[in-house]
């Protein structure tokens, strides 16, 4: 086992007036703002960045309105450093491990289709990946950390420790994770299957996208309440969401030739998931996904 216990969940039951509230919320809240500011018209930049801080926003609201202690939520203390480089290095490591894997097989080969360069910029495709690979590792992960917060106050701090007493540590990861990829239908149903890794108007539309979605999220998942048990911290799965979030799964797309089935190929695709899942099996299968027990979360 990986690291010393930090405190995250104690007792045998699941509050589950709690887990409820937080639930309707969470989901309430977030899908009036992908569904109600869509709907009057505002870009998705709007209504996703408005949904994602929504079960930040449920999670505080539970805990102060039944006066549950704000401890569990894991933001003090933040938790060793190693578990900050892992969280900085392992999403961005993973997308790379997918699309490796996809030119490996011959499945997709580079073809990079990218954006017009405004007139009078020349810059070579494998130039402008490189920029904007050096944005993802630097300006778009600080920009996304107030979003990402928003995600996983609710989701792994929040939540997960609600769950894991009963559930134990894999069980309630997984849990969390396809009730994550469930959250994001709207989402997927308006803006297409592209706005999960940043491309929204790309891909299918359809509500039921975000169940083939939860075999992206329940991998990820696994891997962010890894680190949260961990560390005792959700910092490093804040950190963690922002670097899959940067562009990085983007780039991958506009990288590598179109896949003929998006099952398969891309980031979000069952190939492109191939080594999240890998290192999710590993994790669990060597006992690393356990959920400490020493630190009050029912106030």
């Amino acid at each position: 086992m990986a690291g010393s216990p930090g405190a995250v969940a104690r007792g045998r039951g699941i509050n589950w007036i709690s887990v409820g509230a937080f639930l309707l919320l969470a989901f309430g809240l977030a899908w009036a703002c992908f569904i109600g500011l869509t709907a009057l018209g505002l870009p998705f930049v709007v209504s996703g960045n408005a949904g994602m801080l929504c079960p930040a926003i449920a999670a505080l609201a539970v805990r102060l309105m039944r006066r549950e202690s704000l401890r569990g939520l894991g933001l003090t203390p933040l938790g060793p450093g190693r578990w900050f480089l892992a969280a900085y290095l392992i999403p961005p490591a993973l997308i790379v491990a997918g699309a490796g894997l996809e030119l490996a097989i011959g499945y997709q080969r580079w073809s990079p289709h990218l954006p017009s360069l405004p007139p009078g910029l020349t810059l070579s495709a494998g130039e402008l990946l490189a920029l904007a690979a050096l944005q993802a590792f630097t300006l778009n992960a600080v920009l996304n950390l107030p979003l990402t917060l928003g995600e996983e106050l609710g989701w792994r701090g929040h939540l997960l420790p609600r769950l894991s007493p009963l559930l134990g540590g894999p069980m309630s990861a997984v849990v969390v994770g396809v009730i994550w990829g469930l959250w994001h239908a709207p989402v997927l149903a308006l803006f297409g299957f592209g706005a999960a890794i940043g491309l929204p108007g790309q891909g299918m539309q359809s509500w039921a996208l975000a169940l083939f979605f939860c075999l992206t999220t329940i991998p990820l998942g696994v891997i962010y309440a890894w680190l949260r048990f961990r560390s005792g911290s959700v910092w490093p799965c804040v950190l963690a969401h922002a670097m899959a979030n940067s562009g990085l799964a983007a780039l991958a797309v506009l990288a590598l030739s179109t896949p003929s089935s998006m099952w398969l190929g891309g980031p979000t695709g069952l190939l492109g998931l191939a080594p999240a899942w890998a290192l999710t099996i590993w994790l669990v299968a060597t006992g690393r996904v356990w959920a400490p027990r020493d630190e009050p979360t029912s106030g």
